[in-house]
């Protein structure tokens, strides 16, 4: 909650913001390309100031971390619950200095990032109107297996968290540059046309739902817009039935489109910034393709001279800062119209199948110059840290929801892969377009304390995960199976058909055989019965003719 009675003398110099502004003699020309404006509401204000305070008290606040907008984004995170945001701050801090995340963009060499790319297109290219970074990833492309034969899970994950350091050093200062205005979102593609949902399924459990625990935790408020292209008609429906489960901020963030988004993306971004596969124009074929141009301001030596220069003035500071005159310090930029938008807790990340990652922004625009009152800042100091303001708006999403949204991610892959594979759903043609009676409207600040949340009983969801388990398992041994009769295996059966056939017409040949003999043999026997009664016929007659002759000897003797 925002605490409508705090009266530190952090609120007393939110309010007065807009009174007058300081200009620091050291400002270059490239310093004027930050006086943008910068709306945020007298409650915010006065939760960083108190929020801030508690941290200095717990001794939770490191120089580099000292930032307006990376405190407001961890408050966002929490639904401005001071002691929730404490607890995540505190928790960011020893993930920091375990994981070595402060210095790993000049520890870790990820040497195998060629091969990593062509097993699995993802980059950054271009911007879009609002002058955002613009991240693509073609997930239709991706190779699990050999992506994890090239390198190896925890490599992966410090890759991915060398990237997002890179964005919120490098990426959002030269885009924030570049438009002339505060940039500290940005807009995410996933090309999803052909995508095998069963082995992105491994690779979300392998790597996936790790970074998204990270991001979670570590790099709050980051995505502006995600649209998932070339989504079959079961993704959509799917995506339509569980993002009821989905905090409504998240899923306003969230555009789900089949093989007809071309107008869709040219709405938001240029077509020369879109790359020919995407519908655009650009094709960057002197840089070896549009995911490994690179292109973007950040490129530019000029902005990146600019933006090094910035971190390294925030980087070389002698003196901190007195505690009541920093919290009195309040950012002054003018030339500039900033809409309040809603960003609520979502993610994007370098291994993306759904939102994964918030980032926090880095202070880099040191020769900004600042409001103060009356109060000043130590001689000796040649620039002040400029507090670059997010916009207002954007969730409150505890640990449950990160729960939940991490069941949802492993019910899209796995789900899916039963659905495609045993019921091939239906052509249902559903439109998941954000409306914008979604996002959180700026003229009620206050709003921000009583958002809604969808509720999900836990053991449901885990009930629900261990049926889609064992749904997976039996898929994956199905799967294991050949499709096809191996063709040795053929041969062999083929053969034995043969003999099988072969054997068949010796039997049928017997068969006749037999047969005829069979007839033979009564024949015969019908000849033997005709030969006994011819035999026993003449026998009877022999026996008749002896008897006479004696007879007639006796006749002759009378």
């Amino acid at each position: 909650m925002i605490p409508s009675s705090s009266r530190s003398s952090a609120s007393d110099g939110a309010r007065k913001r807009g009174r007058g502004k300081r200009v620091d003699s050291s400002a270059s020309a490239t310093a004027s390309a930050c006086d943008w404006t910068d709306a945020s509401s007298e409650e915010e204000e006065r939760a960083v100031g108190v929020f801030r305070k508690a941290l200095i008290d717990r001794n939770l606040l490191p120089a580099r971390h000292d930032d307006y907008h990376t405190m407001k984004r961890f408050l966002k995170a929490r639904g401005f619950n001071i002691e929730k945001a404490i607890r995540m701050w505190s928790e960011m801090l020893q993930w920091r200095m375990d994981f070595g995340a402060d210095t790993i963009l000049q520890d870790f060499v990820f040497s195998e990032l060629d091969e990593v790319l062509r097993y699995y297109p993802h980059g950054f290219h271009g911007v879009d109107k609002d002058g955002r970074p613009v991240y693509i990833e073609r997930l239709g492309m991706v190779d699990p297996n050999k992506l994890l034969t090239v390198t190896t899970v925890e490599r992966f994950i410090k890759y991915h968290v060398q990237v997002i350091e890179k964005i919120l050093s490098e990426k959002y200062p030269a885009c924030s540059l570049a438009a002339k205005r505060h940039i500290d979102t940005m807009t995410t593609i996933l090309d999803v046309q052909g995508v095998n949902w069963m082995s992105v399924g491994k690779l979300a459990r392998d790597v996936v739902l790790r970074i998204q625990k990270i991001d979670s935790d570590n790099y709050p408020e980051i995505l502006h817009k995600l649209f998932i292209v070339n989504a079959g008609s079961g993704f959509r429906l799917l995506w339509n039935t569980i993002k009821g489960l989905i905090d409504p901020r998240t899923t306003a963030k969230i555009v789900v489109l089949g093989d007809r988004y071309q107008n869709t993306l040219l709405e938001l971004i240029e077509m020369s910034q879109l790359p020919d596969f995407l519908g655009g124009s650009c094709t960057c074929s002197n840089e070896g393709g549009c995911l490994t141009s690179n292109k973007g301001p950040w490129s530019d030596p000029q902005f990146m001279d600019a933006v090094h220069s910035g971190i390294t003035s925030s980087r070389n500071r002698d003196n901190p800062i007195d505690e009541k005159k920093l919290t009195r310090q309040v950012p002054m930029y003018k030339n500039g119209n900033i809409q309040l938008k809603s960003d609520s807790k979502i993610s994007v990340s370098p291994i993306q199948s759904i939102p994964l990652l918030d980032t926090q922004s880095n202070p880099v625009y040191e020769n900004c110059s600042p409001i103060r009152t009356n109060e000043h800042l130590p001689s000796n100091r040649s620039a002040t840290r400029t507090k670059l303001r997010n916009r207002p708006g954007g969730g409150s999403v505890d640990r449950f929801l990160v729960l939940v949204t991490e069941a949802v991610s492993k019910i899209i892959m796995k789900l899916l892969a039963v659905l495609y594979v045993f019921c091939r759903l239906p052509n249902v043609v559903v439109n998941v377009r954000s409306s914008d009676h979604q996002r959180l409207d700026p003229a009620n600040a206050n709003s921000i304390n009583h958002l809604t949340r969808h509720d999900v009983p836990e053991d449901c969801v885990l009930q629900f995960l261990e049926r889609l388990q064992k749904l997976e398992e039996l898929v994956t041994e199905i799967n294991r199976k050949p499709t096809r009769i191996p063709e040795e295996k053929d041969v062999m059966i083929r053969e034995s058909l043969n003999r099988i056939q072969s054997i068949e017409h010796d039997l049928q040949k017997t068969k006749d055989v037999v047969k005829v003999t069979s007839q033979k043999q009564i024949e015969l026997e019908e000849s033997l019965d005709i030969l006994r009664e011819t035999a026993s016929q003449v026998k009877s007659c022999w026996f008749k003719d002896c008897k006479y002759i004696p007879g007639g000897t006796s006749e002759d003797s009378f």
